[in-house]
C-alpha cells in the first residue's frame, strides 16, 4: 500500500487549520493523513500523524479518541529510538488521561514522559510535563510533591518571570523548613 495520497500536502493543510483553532478540521485532515500511510511500511511516519490526530482530538474535545488515536505510539518510537517522539507520545497521553480525569494513569505517562525528556537534554518539553505533573499532584492533594515538580520545571527555564521567580525563592523556603524540621 504505501502512502497514497502526499501526507506532507494533507499534514500542511491539516496544521494551517489548526493554527486557525478549527481544531475539528485539522482532526479530520489528520485522519487523513493517516489513513494513507502504510503503517506496516512507514511505521514512524504513521505513529507521528496518529499523534498529530490525537492533538487535534484532543483541542476538539474528543479526549478519549484523542487518546485511543495515539495508544501505542510512543511503542514504535521507542523500537526507532526516536526518544523525543516517544516521551512527546506519552505526554500527549497523559493529556487525554488528564482530560478524562484519569488522573493517577495521566502522572503516570507524564512521569515517563519527563523521564525520556530529560534523558535527550529537552529541557524545554521536559519543563513543560513536569508544569503538569506539578498541576496534576496539585488537584491529588499532594501539595509537597507538586512544589518538587514545580521546581523540577523552573530549573528547566533560562529566564523566570517575576512570578517564576519568587515561586523559586518560596520554593527554597519550603526546602529550608523540611530540613530543618
Amino acid at each position: 500500500m504505501g502512502i497514497t495520497e502526499n501526507p506532507g500536502i494533507l499534514t500542511n493543510s491539516a496544521k494551517a487549520a489548526f493554527e486557525k483553532k478549527n481544531y475539528s478540521e485539522a482532526a479530520r485532515i489528520f485522519l487523513q493523513v493517516v489513513q494513507n500511510i502504510d503503517p506496516d511500511q512507514h511505521p514512524v511516519e504513521h505513529a507521528e500523524a496518529r499523534n498529530n490526530l490525537s492533538v487535534a482530538l484532543l483541542k476538539s474535545g474528543e479526549p478519549q479518541s484523542a487518546l485511543d488515536c495515539v495508544a501505542g505510539s510512543d511503542l514504535i518510537f521507542a523500537k526507532h529510538r526516536l526518544v523525543n517522539q516517544q516521551a512527546m507520545a506519552l505526554g500527549n497521553a497523559g493529556a487525554a488521561l488528564t482530560e478524562l480525569r484519569q488522573f493517577d494513569e495521566a502522572l503516570e505517562y507524564y512521569q515517563r514522559s519527563a523521564a525520556l525528556f530529560k534523558d535527550a537534554g529537552n529541557t524545554d518539553m521536559r519543563g513543560y510535563v513536569m508544569r503538569e505533573i506539578s498541576s496534576l499532584q496539585m488537584k491529588r492533594g499532594k501539595q509537597v510533591e507538586s512544589l518538587f515538580a514545580m521546581d523540577a520545571a523552573l530549573q528547566s527555564r533560562q529566564k523566570l518571570s517575576w512570578q517564576e521567580s519568587l515561586l523559586k525563592k518560596l520554593i527554597k523556603i519550603v526546602h529550608r523548613g523540611m530540613k530543618t524540621g
